[in-house]
């Protein structure tokens, strides 16, 4: 199994939760005991065997040491290898966000990105049922906000839509890829198309819809929605405070 790049990006405004009364950034706000980061963390121990570095990209908060933040989490994690990377602007979306960890990664190591707004049990995604030129971990969710994927009768992904329900496959925040520079190479040959763009933004989903097309393969796990869960608003946070978790 070859190694993997990790990237986490963290670099957007929380306004849901800023509009609300919280003054700090949405991965330092405590739920249960443990910082929305660290439950993101937690999600993906199941990679930890095979993970060459954790590359973290987030937003610069002026009343917040973010790095160092980021930083003392790392320490008390057990995670060495990582780098770290500020910004000071929104992004047009989470497939640019994650283009800019390109400074970091070895384009030759498998890619995974993935977001902090959720927390899936310990082992639950784990790196031996990575396959393809593409994976997607999927639950079973509820509503139309999420991504979801078709597959096709031998179990291979057809098609993805962002928030646009095609499937009861919802995914979950993590996008895995052979390798990095596979990445790079959809990145820059779909999004230079404007007219790719969702709601004037770019997202990580379509991108396995180019591959597809090119004759790329693309599967899915599918967790058990019992195991995830959503941080992503100041609703799903509150619910997850009140569930009882093991």
């Amino acid at each position: 199994m070859k190694k993997l790049d990790i990237v986490i990006t963290m670099a957007g405004l929380g306004s849901r939760f800023r509009k609300l009364g919280y003054n700090l950034p949405k991965y330092m706000i405590e739920a249960k005991g443990k910082t929305l980061f660290e439950w993101s963390m937690i999600s993906l121990e199941g990679f930890k065997e095979i993970v060459n570095q954790y590359i973290f990209i987030v937003m610069n908060d002026n009343e917040e040491d973010v790095k160092n933040f980021i930083c003392e989490k790392c320490n008390e994690l057990d995670i060495k290898n990582y780098n770290i990377i500020v910004i000071d602007y929104l992004t047009d979306g989470q497939a640019t966000t994650a283009m800019l960890a390109s400074k970091y990664w070895n384009k030759d190591n498998a890619l995974l990105i993935y977001n902090i707004d959720t927390y899936v049990e310990r082992n639950e995604m784990n790196y031996k049922e990575l396959k393809g030129d593409g994976f997607i971990p999927c639950f079973n969710g509820e509503g139309t906000h999420w991504s979801f994927v078709k597959l096709s009768d031998n179990g291979s992904a057809i098609e993805v839509k962002e928030k646009e329900r095609i499937s009861d496959n919802c995914t979950l925040g993590a996008y895995y890829f052979k390798t990095c520079e596979l990445y790079k190479n959809l990145y820059n040959k779909y999004y230079s198309q404007n007219d790719n763009l969702v709601n004037g933004e770019k997202y990580i989903a379509p991108l396995y819809n180019y591959l597809i097309e090119h004759d790329g393969e693309v599967y899915i796990s599918n967790v058990n929605k019992e195991k995830v869960h959503a941080l992503g608003t100041p609703e799903e946070v509150k619910a997850f405070i009140k569930r009882n978790i093991n």
